[in-house]
């Protein structure tokens, strides 16, 4: 067994993991068919003006000079350009929005006119042009989105709008989960809920979850679904502990071995050929901050490149830091600006999860550290 990154902290084994998962395959996707949690692989830039053309931001008339009366030769619309040259007392129908030449120098609103047969007629000069100028949202070759930038439904919304675009985003990675455990299959005993939170947290991350299924503890039918298995990632829960019912690691070389951390310390970590096998710990409270912090933050790195950070905590906690063997994740509860700290961090205590909307990270110093994570 290769124990030479035995007892790494859980961003040192981040940052190990993300070292052997495979490499980013890009995909050129239409805006139309984009998914929120996509990541982009190249930054997206405009080639031309939004708008395109002048808009009017009034209901009224478009003009090219100031005049007492104006004739009527043709309306303006929101979709495409009137390409008419307006002389001097003619006025193209204008509506909010609608595109306009540039012939067209200013916008009188329709409450400053008066209608007389097929002529508008004057009544207030004001100064404002009431004319949105082309490229008064974003100008042509500006970036919209940078490269690792996580798209959302409002940001869809948006390049929606753009036709026959393309953005070109990173592949999701690909997930198989196997949930390990004689007793899931006992009369009246325990739910794999840990899998099932995991398959919930990939699919809000955008990830593709190949296969989930649960199996008793059989070491050789795991290593059978390993083998078949055509994943970018393997996520096994249970079978890390040292009891007779859990998984032999002897003999298996082993990315990492174990974590200084608590809860998650049994973490085990392995790559066979281009796959990568995280095997998280069966308790409900060690799969949770694994999920939420080692899962996290390696997408993160994987997507952005860019390391997961927490918030710094200024304010002192009473909890009895010092009686601390490992580094830690402590259940807590951020309510009216004040912080408690759970006093049972016991990992069997899987009420913590419920009870609490942020984790306070213990590293052996005064510096604590927090991450809210009420999903």
């Amino acid at each position: 067994m290769d124990r030479k990154n035995k007892k790494k902290d859980i961003f040192e084994a981040i940052r190990i993991i993300s070292n052997i998962l495979p490499g980013k395959i890009y995909l050129d996707k239409n805006t139309n068919s984009l998914s929120s949690g996509d990541y982009l692989g190249k930054n997206f830039i405009t080639k031309i003006n939004i708008p395109e053309y002048n808009q009017s931001s009034m209901d009224g008339i478009g003009i090219s000079k100031i005049s007492k009366k104006y004739k009527i030769v043709g309306k303006t619309e929101l979709t495409q350009l009137n390409k008419k040259i307006l002389k001097k007392e003619e006025c193209l129908i204008v509506k909010t929005g609608s595109l306009i030449n540039n012939s067209i120098k200013k916008i009188v609103p329709i409450e400053d006119l008066l209608k007389d047969g097929d002529l508008f007629v004057q009544k207030i000069v004001t100064k404002n042009s009431f004319i949105r100028k082309k490229g008064h949202v974003v100008k042509a070759n500006s970036i919209i989105f940078k490269k690792g930038h996580k798209l959302t439904n409002k940001d869809i919304q948006f390049v929606e709008s753009f036709n026959n675009y393309t953005m070109t985003i990173i592949k999701p990675l690909s997930f198989t989960l196997i949930g390990t455990g004689d007793e899931f299959f006992k009369k009246n005993g325990p739910k794999a809920t840990n899998i099932k939170y995991l398959k919930n947290f990939l699919h809000n991350n955008n990830q593709v979850v190949e296969k989930s299924i649960i199996i008793k503890d059989d070491q050789k039918k795991l290593e059978e679904l390993i083998k078949k298995s055509k994943s970018n990632i393997i996520i096994v829960t249970g079978g890390t502990g040292k009891s007779d019912d859990d998984f032999n690691f002897d003999y298996k070389k082993l990315v990492l071995d174990g974590l200084d951390l608590k809860p998650g310390k049994p973490l085990k970590v392995m790559k066979i050929k281009n796959k990568v096998i995280l095997y998280f710990p069966g308790n409900p409270c060690s799969n949770f901050v694994l999920t939420n912090i080692m899962l996290k933050g390696l997408l993160n790195k994987y997507y952005t490149n860019t390391e997961m950070l927490l918030d710094n905590l200024k304010e002192d906690l009473i909890f009895p830091f010092k009686k601390l063997k490992r580094k830690s994740f402590l259940f807590a509860k951020l309510k009216k600006n004040k912080i408690k700290i759970f006093k049972d961090q016991e990992s069997s205590n899987i009420f913590n999860i419920i009870n609490s909307n942020m984790l306070i990270y213990y590293n052996k110093t005064k510096n604590l550290k927090c991450i809210n994570i009420d999903d």
